[in-house]
Protein backbone atom coordinates (compact mmCIF):
# COMPACT_ATOMS: atom_id res chain seq x y z
CA UNK A 1 0.00 0.00 0.00
CA UNK A 2 1.30 3.53 -0.92
CA UNK A 3 -0.02 6.28 0.99
CA UNK A 4 0.20 10.06 -0.80
CA UNK A 5 0.85 13.60 1.09
CA UNK A 6 -1.26 13.13 4.53
CA UNK A 7 -3.71 15.83 4.92
CA UNK A 8 -1.45 17.98 6.84
CA UNK A 9 0.51 18.92 4.28
CA UNK A 10 -2.71 20.68 2.72
CA UNK A 11 -3.53 17.79 0.56
CA UNK A 12 -5.93 15.20 0.96
CA UNK A 13 -5.08 11.97 1.95
CA UNK A 14 -4.26 9.39 -0.88
CA UNK A 15 -3.97 5.37 -0.29
CA UNK A 16 -3.19 3.29 -3.31
CA UNK A 17 -2.89 -0.27 -3.62
CA UNK A 18 -1.37 -1.93 -7.10
CA UNK A 19 -3.10 -4.88 -8.27
CA UNK A 20 -4.03 -7.10 -10.90
CA UNK A 21 -5.27 -7.09 -13.61
CA UNK A 22 -3.88 -4.17 -14.77
CA UNK A 23 -6.65 -2.53 -17.00
CA UNK A 24 -8.91 -2.39 -14.18
CA UNK A 25 -9.19 -0.43 -11.06
CA UNK A 26 -11.58 0.49 -8.07
CA UNK A 27 -11.65 3.97 -6.95
CA UNK A 28 -13.43 5.74 -3.58
CA UNK A 29 -13.46 9.06 -1.88
CA UNK A 30 -14.05 8.10 1.41
CA UNK A 31 -15.53 11.23 3.82
CA UNK A 32 -15.84 10.85 7.55
CA UNK A 33 -19.51 12.13 7.85
CA UNK A 34 -22.63 10.21 8.52
CA UNK A 35 -25.14 9.20 11.63
CA UNK A 36 -22.40 9.81 14.06
CA UNK A 37 -21.91 13.14 13.31
CA UNK A 38 -25.53 14.66 12.40
CA UNK A 39 -26.63 17.70 14.57
CA UNK A 40 -30.18 17.20 16.14
CA UNK A 41 -31.68 18.95 12.98
CA UNK A 42 -29.92 17.22 10.36
CA UNK A 43 -30.95 13.39 11.05
CA UNK A 44 -30.78 12.06 7.54
CA UNK A 45 -28.44 14.57 5.69
CA UNK A 46 -25.58 12.01 5.07
CA UNK A 47 -27.30 9.99 3.42
CA UNK A 48 -29.79 12.41 1.41
CA UNK A 49 -26.19 13.83 0.35
CA UNK A 50 -24.64 10.48 -0.85
CA UNK A 51 -27.74 10.38 -2.95
CA UNK A 52 -27.29 14.27 -3.99
CA UNK A 53 -24.03 13.71 -5.38
CA UNK A 54 -24.69 10.46 -7.23
CA UNK A 55 -27.24 12.13 -9.10
CA UNK A 56 -25.37 14.84 -10.19
CA UNK A 57 -22.49 12.70 -11.85
CA UNK A 58 -22.89 13.14 -15.86
CA UNK A 59 -24.85 10.27 -17.13
CA UNK A 60 -22.60 9.75 -20.41
CA UNK A 61 -19.56 9.66 -18.32
CA UNK A 62 -21.04 7.00 -16.15
CA UNK A 63 -21.89 5.23 -19.17
CA UNK A 64 -18.11 4.87 -19.94
CA UNK A 65 -16.88 4.03 -16.89
CA UNK A 66 -19.23 0.87 -17.00
CA UNK A 67 -21.74 1.87 -14.82
CA UNK A 68 -20.19 0.62 -11.49
CA UNK A 69 -20.39 3.20 -9.48
CA UNK A 70 -22.37 3.59 -6.27
CA UNK A 71 -22.23 5.68 -2.71
CA UNK A 72 -23.13 4.41 0.89
CA UNK A 73 -23.70 6.18 3.84
CA UNK A 74 -23.45 4.87 7.30
CA UNK A 75 -22.69 5.18 11.09
CA UNK A 76 -19.34 7.20 10.57
CA UNK A 77 -18.37 7.32 7.37
CA UNK A 78 -20.00 8.40 3.65
CA UNK A 79 -18.47 6.69 0.66
CA UNK A 80 -18.58 7.08 -3.48
CA UNK A 81 -16.85 4.05 -5.05
CA UNK A 82 -16.42 2.63 -8.41
CA UNK A 83 -15.07 -0.63 -10.34
CA UNK A 84 -14.08 0.64 -13.78
CA UNK A 85 -11.01 0.79 -16.12
CA UNK A 86 -7.98 2.28 -14.64
CA UNK A 87 -7.63 4.85 -17.10
CA UNK A 88 -11.08 6.40 -16.08
CA UNK A 89 -10.36 6.59 -12.54
CA UNK A 90 -8.87 10.38 -12.96
CA UNK A 91 -12.09 11.43 -14.88
CA UNK A 92 -14.14 9.32 -12.55
CA UNK A 93 -12.46 11.85 -9.32
CA UNK A 94 -12.76 14.58 -11.11
CA UNK A 95 -16.43 14.00 -11.56
CA UNK A 96 -17.11 13.12 -7.99
CA UNK A 97 -14.82 16.10 -6.64
CA UNK A 98 -16.88 18.88 -8.56
CA UNK A 99 -20.57 16.91 -7.62
CA UNK A 100 -19.51 16.82 -4.11
CA UNK A 101 -18.36 21.07 -3.76
CA UNK A 102 -21.18 22.16 -6.46
CA UNK A 103 -24.07 24.50 -5.40
CA UNK A 104 -27.36 21.92 -4.08
CA UNK A 105 -29.84 21.44 -6.89
CA UNK A 106 -32.85 23.45 -6.09
CA UNK A 107 -35.36 22.59 -3.11
CA UNK A 108 -37.81 20.91 -5.57
CA UNK A 109 -35.13 18.27 -6.96
CA UNK A 110 -34.58 17.66 -2.99
CA UNK A 111 -37.61 16.34 -2.28
CA UNK A 112 -37.69 14.27 -4.91
CA UNK A 113 -34.74 12.64 -3.96
CA UNK A 114 -36.46 12.69 -0.13
CA UNK A 115 -39.29 10.53 -1.97
CA UNK A 116 -36.95 8.13 -3.51
CA UNK A 117 -35.15 7.28 0.03
CA UNK A 118 -38.45 6.05 1.58
CA UNK A 119 -38.31 3.19 -0.56
CA UNK A 120 -35.21 2.37 0.76
CA UNK A 121 -35.96 3.12 4.68
CA UNK A 122 -39.02 0.92 4.24
CA UNK A 123 -36.51 -1.95 2.76
CA UNK A 124 -33.76 -1.10 5.68
CA UNK A 125 -35.99 -0.83 8.32
CA UNK A 126 -36.93 -4.49 10.13
CA UNK A 127 -33.23 -5.02 10.22
CA UNK A 128 -32.90 -1.15 11.62
CA UNK A 129 -35.14 -1.62 14.51
CA UNK A 130 -33.16 -4.63 15.42
CA UNK A 131 -30.15 -3.62 15.67
CA UNK A 132 -31.11 -0.09 17.37
CA UNK A 133 -32.71 -2.23 20.42
CA UNK A 134 -29.23 -3.86 20.83
CA UNK A 135 -27.30 -0.31 20.56
CA UNK A 136 -29.60 1.59 22.78
CA UNK A 137 -29.43 -1.47 25.45
CA UNK A 138 -25.23 -1.39 24.86
CA UNK A 139 -24.87 2.32 24.62
CA UNK A 140 -27.85 4.25 26.20
CA UNK A 141 -27.73 8.20 24.24
CA UNK A 142 -24.32 7.47 22.49
CA UNK A 143 -24.50 8.81 19.20
CA UNK A 144 -23.84 5.30 18.07
CA UNK A 145 -27.11 3.89 19.25
CA UNK A 146 -28.93 6.15 16.61
CA UNK A 147 -31.43 5.04 13.93
CA UNK A 148 -29.35 4.78 10.57
CA UNK A 149 -33.20 4.07 8.91
CA UNK A 150 -34.48 8.09 9.29
CA UNK A 151 -36.50 10.63 7.27
CA UNK A 152 -34.60 13.69 5.85
CA UNK A 153 -37.05 16.16 6.60
CA UNK A 154 -34.14 18.98 6.45
CA UNK A 155 -34.63 21.46 3.71
CA UNK A 156 -31.67 22.36 1.19
CA UNK A 157 -30.24 24.81 3.92
CA UNK A 158 -30.08 22.17 6.51
CA UNK A 159 -27.79 19.98 4.29
CA UNK A 160 -25.74 22.94 2.83
CA UNK A 161 -24.74 24.00 6.35
CA UNK A 162 -24.27 20.12 7.31
CA UNK A 163 -22.14 19.96 4.45
CA UNK A 164 -20.16 22.88 5.02
CA UNK A 165 -19.57 21.90 8.80
CA UNK A 166 -18.11 18.58 7.82
CA UNK A 167 -17.27 19.01 4.63
CA UNK A 168 -13.10 19.73 4.83
CA UNK A 169 -9.70 17.85 3.22
CA UNK A 170 -8.59 16.34 6.43
CA UNK A 171 -11.64 14.48 6.95
CA UNK A 172 -11.78 12.75 2.74
CA UNK A 173 -9.57 9.86 1.96
CA UNK A 174 -8.90 9.08 -1.36
CA UNK A 175 -8.31 4.91 -2.10
CA UNK A 176 -7.84 3.14 -4.87
CA UNK A 177 -6.79 -0.60 -5.85
CA UNK A 178 -5.52 -1.16 -9.19
CA UNK A 179 -2.37 0.31 -11.45
CA UNK A 180 -3.69 3.70 -11.17
CA UNK A 181 -1.85 7.03 -11.45
CA UNK A 182 -1.49 8.00 -8.03
CA UNK A 183 0.15 11.69 -9.36
CA UNK A 184 -3.08 11.98 -11.83
CA UNK A 185 -5.55 11.51 -9.07
CA UNK A 186 -3.72 13.87 -6.66
CA UNK A 187 -3.84 16.35 -9.46
CA UNK A 188 -7.81 15.96 -10.74
CA UNK A 189 -8.46 15.78 -6.79
CA UNK A 190 -6.73 19.77 -6.04
CA UNK A 191 -10.13 21.22 -5.37
CA UNK A 192 -10.74 18.94 -2.41
CA UNK A 193 -7.17 19.87 -1.35
CA UNK A 194 -8.40 23.81 -0.81
CA UNK A 195 -11.29 22.97 1.28
CA UNK A 196 -10.72 24.26 5.05
CA UNK A 197 -9.35 22.75 8.20
CA UNK A 198 -11.43 20.06 10.56
CA UNK A 199 -12.55 22.04 13.53
CA UNK A 200 -14.94 19.02 14.42
CA UNK A 201 -14.26 16.88 17.62
CA UNK A 202 -15.02 13.30 16.93
CA UNK A 203 -17.61 11.48 19.87
CA UNK A 204 -15.48 9.63 22.03
CA UNK A 205 -15.84 5.73 21.50
CA UNK A 206 -18.64 4.21 23.91
CA UNK A 207 -17.85 2.84 26.86
CA UNK A 208 -18.52 -1.11 26.52
CA UNK A 209 -20.38 -3.03 28.60
CA UNK A 210 -19.73 -5.17 31.60
CA UNK A 211 -22.29 -7.11 32.10
CA UNK A 212 -24.75 -9.25 29.24
CA UNK A 213 -27.98 -6.90 28.67
CA UNK A 214 -31.98 -7.80 27.43
CA UNK A 215 -34.34 -6.53 24.91
CA UNK A 216 -37.10 -7.01 22.94
CA UNK A 217 -38.78 -5.99 20.17
CA UNK A 218 -42.23 -6.48 18.47
CA UNK A 219 -41.00 -8.06 15.08
CA UNK A 220 -41.03 -11.36 13.44
CA UNK A 221 -39.62 -14.33 15.09
CA UNK A 222 -35.98 -14.20 15.84
CA UNK A 223 -33.33 -13.28 18.27
CA UNK A 224 -30.10 -11.25 17.71
CA UNK A 225 -27.14 -10.41 19.75
CA UNK A 226 -24.73 -7.50 19.54
CA UNK A 227 -20.87 -8.79 21.23
CA UNK A 228 -19.58 -5.54 20.96
CA UNK A 229 -15.35 -5.73 21.48
CA UNK A 230 -12.19 -2.95 21.51
CA UNK A 231 -11.02 -2.63 18.06
CA UNK A 232 -7.74 -3.91 18.99
CA UNK A 233 -9.23 -7.40 19.64
CA UNK A 234 -10.57 -7.37 15.62
CA UNK A 235 -7.80 -10.13 14.15
CA UNK A 236 -9.55 -12.21 17.19
CA UNK A 237 -12.83 -11.48 16.76
CA UNK A 238 -12.57 -12.23 13.03
CA UNK A 239 -10.91 -15.62 13.82
CA UNK A 240 -13.77 -16.26 16.32
CA UNK A 241 -16.55 -15.08 13.47
CA UNK A 242 -15.20 -18.21 10.89
CA UNK A 243 -15.05 -21.12 13.53
CA UNK A 244 -18.60 -20.10 15.65
CA UNK A 245 -20.54 -18.93 12.21
CA UNK A 246 -18.92 -19.51 9.00
CA UNK A 247 -22.40 -20.96 7.08
CA UNK A 248 -20.03 -24.26 6.12
CA UNK A 249 -17.58 -24.48 8.85
CA UNK A 250 -18.65 -23.09 12.11
CA UNK A 251 -19.39 -24.29 14.93
CA UNK A 252 -22.84 -22.65 15.69
CA UNK A 253 -23.81 -23.43 11.91
CA UNK A 254 -22.93 -27.16 11.89
CA UNK A 255 -24.85 -27.61 15.87
CA UNK A 256 -28.01 -25.73 14.72
CA UNK A 257 -27.83 -28.19 11.11
CA UNK A 258 -27.95 -31.13 13.38
CA UNK A 259 -30.54 -29.79 15.93
CA UNK A 260 -33.67 -31.62 16.24
CA UNK A 261 -35.41 -29.31 14.43
CA UNK A 262 -32.85 -28.30 11.85
CA UNK A 263 -32.62 -25.25 9.86
CA UNK A 264 -32.27 -22.18 11.43
CA UNK A 265 -30.79 -19.69 9.17
CA UNK A 266 -27.84 -18.31 11.38
CA UNK A 267 -25.62 -14.99 10.10
CA UNK A 268 -22.95 -13.25 11.56
CA UNK A 269 -21.58 -10.05 10.35
CA UNK A 270 -18.64 -7.89 11.85
CA UNK A 271 -18.95 -3.27 11.88
CA UNK A 272 -16.96 -1.25 13.01
CA UNK A 273 -18.08 2.63 13.87
CA UNK A 274 -17.06 4.83 16.28
CA UNK A 275 -13.48 3.49 17.83
CA UNK A 276 -14.97 -0.13 18.59
CA UNK A 277 -15.68 -3.19 16.69
CA UNK A 278 -19.67 -4.41 16.64
CA UNK A 279 -20.25 -8.33 16.15
CA UNK A 280 -23.89 -8.95 15.13
CA UNK A 281 -25.22 -12.41 15.69
CA UNK A 282 -28.39 -13.20 13.86
CA UNK A 283 -30.87 -16.61 14.81
CA UNK A 284 -34.04 -16.77 12.60
CA UNK A 285 -36.11 -18.65 15.37
CA UNK A 286 -35.99 -17.19 18.69
CA UNK A 287 -36.54 -21.33 20.15
CA UNK A 288 -32.68 -21.87 18.78
CA UNK A 289 -31.52 -19.01 20.60
CA UNK A 290 -30.63 -21.62 23.34
CA UNK A 291 -28.96 -24.27 21.50
CA UNK A 292 -26.48 -21.00 20.28
CA UNK A 293 -25.70 -20.15 23.29
CA UNK A 294 -25.04 -23.76 25.57
CA UNK A 295 -22.35 -23.94 21.83
CA UNK A 296 -20.61 -21.10 22.88
CA UNK A 297 -20.42 -21.79 26.34
CA UNK A 298 -19.01 -24.87 25.23
CA UNK A 299 -16.17 -23.45 23.22
CA UNK A 300 -15.32 -21.14 26.50
CA UNK A 301 -15.49 -24.45 28.82
CA UNK A 302 -13.42 -26.74 25.46
CA UNK A 303 -11.71 -23.98 23.76
CA UNK A 304 -11.11 -24.48 19.82
CA UNK A 305 -9.79 -27.84 18.67
CA UNK A 306 -6.57 -28.43 16.15
CA UNK A 307 -8.36 -29.46 13.24
CA UNK A 308 -10.27 -26.55 14.07
CA UNK A 309 -7.58 -24.01 14.24
CA UNK A 310 -5.92 -25.68 11.15
CA UNK A 311 -9.24 -24.75 9.22
CA UNK A 312 -9.31 -21.31 10.37
CA UNK A 313 -5.53 -20.61 9.54
CA UNK A 314 -5.97 -22.51 5.96
CA UNK A 315 -9.30 -19.96 5.50
CA UNK A 316 -7.84 -17.01 6.36
CA UNK A 317 -4.57 -17.69 3.63
CA UNK A 318 -6.82 -18.49 1.21
CA UNK A 319 -8.87 -15.37 1.93
CA UNK A 320 -5.64 -13.36 1.78
CA UNK A 321 -5.32 -14.66 -1.73
CA UNK A 322 -8.81 -13.86 -2.44
CA UNK A 323 -8.81 -10.69 -1.05
CA UNK A 324 -5.74 -9.22 -3.80
CA UNK A 325 -8.18 -10.06 -6.45
CA UNK A 326 -11.23 -8.10 -4.50
CA UNK A 327 -10.42 -4.69 -6.06
CA UNK A 328 -13.50 -2.99 -4.60
CA UNK A 329 -13.16 -5.07 -1.01
CA UNK A 330 -9.79 -3.47 -0.43
CA UNK A 331 -11.10 0.32 -0.55
CA UNK A 332 -12.07 0.07 3.36
CA UNK A 333 -8.83 -1.35 4.54
CA UNK A 334 -7.08 1.60 2.58
CA UNK A 335 -9.25 4.10 3.75
CA UNK A 336 -8.92 3.01 7.69
CA UNK A 337 -12.58 2.06 8.09
CA UNK A 338 -12.08 -1.16 8.75
CA UNK A 339 -8.80 -3.16 10.02
CA UNK A 340 -7.03 -5.08 7.69
CA UNK A 341 -6.65 -8.92 8.14
CA UNK A 342 -3.85 -10.02 10.15
CA UNK A 343 -0.93 -12.06 9.09
CA UNK A 344 -1.17 -14.83 11.65
CA UNK A 345 -3.41 -16.71 13.56
CA UNK A 346 -4.20 -15.85 17.48
CA UNK A 347 -3.49 -18.60 19.76
CA UNK A 348 -5.99 -20.74 21.53
CA UNK A 349 -6.21 -18.91 24.84
CA UNK A 350 -6.34 -15.96 23.13
CA UNK A 351 -9.66 -16.95 20.98
CA UNK A 352 -11.21 -18.08 24.22
CA UNK A 353 -10.19 -15.18 26.27
CA UNK A 354 -11.69 -12.52 23.52
CA UNK A 355 -15.13 -14.81 23.25
CA UNK A 356 -15.32 -14.83 26.93
CA UNK A 357 -15.18 -10.70 26.83
CA UNK A 358 -17.41 -10.26 24.27
CA UNK A 359 -20.02 -13.07 25.61
CA UNK A 360 -20.00 -11.34 28.69
CA UNK A 361 -21.13 -7.96 27.62
CA UNK A 362 -23.46 -9.39 25.01
CA UNK A 363 -26.84 -7.84 24.52
CA UNK A 364 -29.56 -10.31 23.27
CA UNK A 365 -32.85 -8.61 21.32
CA UNK A 366 -35.54 -10.92 21.00
CA UNK A 367 -38.76 -10.49 18.19
CA UNK A 368 -41.90 -11.30 19.02
CA UNK A 369 -44.95 -11.58 17.30
CA UNK A 370 -45.83 -8.33 15.79
CA UNK A 371 -48.97 -6.57 17.21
Amino acid sequence: MAHEPAPDDGAIAIRTAPAAPAEVAAVALWWRAGRLHEGADEAGAAHLLEHLVCDALPRHRVARWGGAVNGQSGREWTVWHALLPATQAPEFIAALAGALAAPLPDAAAIAGETRVLAAERAAAKVRDDWELAALRAAFGDHPLARSLVVAPGAGREVVERFRARLLCRSRLVLTAAGRVDATALRAVAAPLAGLGADAIIEPPPPLLPTVPGRAAITAADGCLWLLPFASAQSAAVETLSDLLAHPLLGRLSRRLRNAPEPGYALHSEIEYAAGIGLWWLWLDQRRAAPVLAEEIETGLECGFSAPELADAAALRSARATLDGADLTGRLAVLAGARPALAETLPTAATLVATLAGCWGRRVQVEGGAPA
